[in-house]
């Protein structure tokens, strides 16, 4: 691998506070519209449409946009809502609603497991851990040790993984460290390994999903939904390995992890235009192809988090601090400029080019890996919410 050949400085704190101020002031105007409704995944002319119940793999991180954005600012519109959303998880999973899912980290780890570890309440501990035993008892494959694609996985071409789940393990180590649950361990080590087993090419690359047999459990081929091939590299997809690896090393420190989390860090960076946002595919470091800012945003909380990790002596400790300092000053100067009265927070987001929906638009993920982001230069000791 090369190296990052310039060395960037953090934004300073004028510029970070400015850039939460105005995400502050589009949360609360989003509020103000929309009220205590959940939104759909990404926009549609930067309007996220189709606002109703607490149903999609977002909703976590929708709440857990109001959650860091009233830990950085303090504002009381924020508050209410924090707590108001965070409560309908609860039925939520008495209901079973869009929990049959490898999606169910997403969900219930920047919600729930925030408000626990903000607040104490022992009613978000309960909601987590019940969410995270049913998880495991119905999106863990024992016999394949992986974290099943959450639609349709009962039918052949459905049995697989996918990079996405890499943030949903992280709930299961949470519980495991909650009950000291053994299982929930293993479960969340035996996915992180399967995934740098599998998915993780000799290059440093990623494919998107890997396909197993249903019957026998047997890996048989890497594939793609969201990227340009499945020989290509997704780049959201590649950006759950650059923050999910550092979050598994944070509970198990496995040497593998940091080893592979070096590797496809490196083909990111090796694969980045020249203002450092990633195209949405790297097959593409130049050219009009669209961008996806939120792989950007949290590749930015991936590098910060390891760094956070590795001794100074370590020189990537020097490199991954410096690239996430020029993605995070691309971002503030470059992807925050929306149309009047839009939903979002940074826009050059591309949901999924392949099936022709949010391309070049605003969504929720990324506006939560975006505040997550500033919440880092903020406050050096900020603690994740995974």
């Amino acid at each position: 691998f090369t190296t990052v050949q310039k060395l960037g400085n953090p934004p300073s704190p004028e510029k970070i506070d400015k850039a939460i101020e105005q995400a502050a002031d589009r949360l609360e105007a989003m509020l103000e519209r929309n009220g205590m409704l959940f939104p759909a995944n990404a926009a549609t002319d930067f309007k996220y449409s189709e606002y109703g119940q607490n149903k999609n793999w977002v909703a976590g991180m929708y709440v857990g946009c109001y959650g860091l954005a009233y830990q950085m600012t303090r504002r009381k519109a924020f508050r209410k809502p924090v707590f108001n959303l965070t409560d309908t998880f609860e039925e939520r999973l008495l209901n079973k609603v869009g929990i049959d899912d490898h999606d169910v980290g997403f969900a219930f780890t920047p919600s729930c497991v925030a408000a626990y570890r903000l607040t104490g309440v022992q009613k978000y501990k309960k909601i987590a851990l019940d969410a995270a035993k049913y998880f495991y008892e119905h999106s863990y494959s024992k016999e394949g040790k992986f974290i099943i694609r959450g639609w349709n996985w009962k039918q052949e071409f459905g049995y697989r993984t996918m990079m996405d789940s890499l943030m949903n393990a992280p709930l299961l180590y949470w519980a495991a460290k909650m009950t000291g649950n053994e299982d929930y361990f293993r479960a969340a080590h035996d996915h992180v390994k399967t995934t740098e087993e599998l998915l993780i090419r000799a290059d440093g690359s990623s494919y998107h999903h890997y396909q197993f047999n249903r019957e026998t459990h047997e890996p048989m081929y890497g594939c793609t939904a969201q990227g340009r091939s499945d020989d290509s590299c997704w780049s959201r997809g590649h950006a759950w390995g650059v923050y999910g690896f550092p979050i598994a090393y944070n509970y198990d420190k496995s040497d593998f992890i940091k080893e592979v989390h070096h590797d496809v860090t490196y083909f990111m960076l090796n694969h980045l235009p020249e203002d450092m946002i990633p195209y949405w595919d790297y097959d593409f470091v130049d050219g009009d192809e669209p961008r996806d800012s939120s792989a950007g945003a949290v590749a930015v909380c991936g590098l910060l988090e390891m760094a956070r990790m590795l001794d100074d002596s370590d020189p990537d400790k020097t490199i991954f601090r410096s690239a996430a300092a020029q993605i995070m000053e691309s971002l503030i100067d470059n992807y925050t400029d929306l149309p009047e009265g839009a939903d979002g927070l940074i826009n050059h987001v591309t949901a999924a080019l392949p099936q022709k929906w949010g391309i070049d638009q605003t969504a929720v993920y990324g506006d939560y890996f975006y505040l997550e982001a500033l919440a880092r230069y903020k406050n050096p000791d900020f603690k994740m919410h995974w």
